[in-house]
């Protein structure tokens, strides 16, 4: 009775899936995100389609290629967290060699096995049970990773929206994951077998029903407009506080508090007397920020520009004017600088007077 009902769930699991990949392709198919999210919702597919395979009828060969979509699914994982919640995030190459490298060592360690692995039912065999354990720990660190990342930039954005989603996708999707990965690894060979896989499905499901709520519900810093429809449309009027919006900037322009080293957006509030939510929606909603670290880079970088471009502080190496500006290292320095000048401090103080367009890329508007 239990196993039909598991069977049951992972046909809705499937439908639903089928449903979102259909909707997402046919809407949003320009967002490389959506992509990306595909990948991983290939990878569910994957593991539904074999979990509904108990008695191990599906040809060999659709098998490997099923397992291969199954390894890959915490790599699409940890891809899909950092593509959702880091705002300049771009897909290095490297990261499709890592896909290759886990994908190859999980591979070399199923492939004697696979005829043998099922997804339902108990592991009898320390034969096959000693081959997955390499695997398993492998995607468990691509889940921890990106539990890591989402969780570490969460006190840094601005948008409600995805603050909330960060949540959800940390306690739901990993934990959903990790309870899968370890009740195949750990609890698997006993009584609990059968009451494991419908827990296991339950909880896929739940995920499921929860990510079609996000879509709809929380489509802000998950899904971006088409680019021709953000051109038409109007910019909708936001009210800004007169009051707090005139100390931020006072505490900016006139008290230069973004020069404090680590300052946050908890900390600013403090400074401000105010509480961090209205801050936060401040400088995302009225000032156009999507994170705390760009809204401060602006005016660390306008200031930055202003020092490297006074040939009477030529002195001044590159490194202390990062100091002084609050960083904590060069390299953020570095990066910030280059992305909203698009060239590094050195060049810049090498060029400018050579290239008066440097002139105009140091002056930011800061709303």
């Amino acid at each position: 009775m239990i196993s039909q009902i598991t069977d049951i769930l992972h046909l809705f699991c499937l439908s639903n899936l089928i449903f979102i990949i259909g909707l997402l392709g046919w809407r949003y198919l320009y967002d490389f995100r959506i992509r990306i999210a595909g990948g991983f919702s290939f990878g569910i597919i994957c593991y539904i389609i074999l979990s509904l395979d108990p008695d191990l009828k599906i040809p060999y060969f659709i098998r490997i290629f099923l397992f291969a979509g199954l390894i890959s699914l915490p790599f699409f994982f940890w891809m899909i967290s950092l593509a959702i919640f880091e705002d300049h995030f771009e897909i290095k190459f490297w990261y499709w060699l890592l896909l290759l490298g886990k994908v190859g060592v999980s591979a070399l360690s199923v492939y004697p096995v696979l005829d043998l692995i099922n997804m339902r039912g108990p592991i009898v065999s320390e034969t096959v049970l000693a081959h997955i354990i390499i695997p398993t720990l492998l995607s468990l660190g691509f889940v921890v990773a990106a539990i890591i990342r989402i969780y570490s930039g969460r006190k840094d954005d601005l948008i409600e929206a995805r603050r909330r989603l960060r949540e959800v996708h940390i306690l739901m999707t990993g934990s959903v994951i990790t309870f899968n990965m370890f009740s195949h690894l750990i609890l698997r060979g006993k009584v609990l077998s059968e009451i494991l896989d419908l827990a296991n499905v339950v909880f896929a499901w739940g995920l499921i029903l929860a990510f079609m709520y996000l879509v709809f519900e929380l489509k802000e810093g998950l899904v971006d407009p088409r680019p021709e429809e953000s051109e038409g449309q109007e910019e909708k009027a936001v009210y800004a506080d007169p009051v707090l919006k005139k100390k931020l900037v006072s505490a900016f322009e006139e008290t230069k508090l973004y020069k404090k080293e680590g300052l946050t957006i908890g900390q600013l509030a403090e400074d401000l007397e105010v509480q961090e939510y209205k801050l936060r929606r401040l400088i995302n909603q009225a000032m156009g920020f999507r994170n705390f670290p760009d809204f401060l880079n602006r005016y660390r970088i306008q200031e930055a520009c202003e020092i490297l471009l006074d040939s009477g502080k030529d002195e001044i190496p590159i490194i202390r004017v990062a100091m002084d500006l609050g960083y904590q290292s060069l390299g953020p320095f570095n990066r910030a600088f280059k992305e909203l000048t698009g060239v590094t401090p050195t060049e810049f103080r090498r060029n400018r007077g050579r290239d008066e367009s440097l002139k105009s890329t140091a002056d930011f508007e800061i709303s």
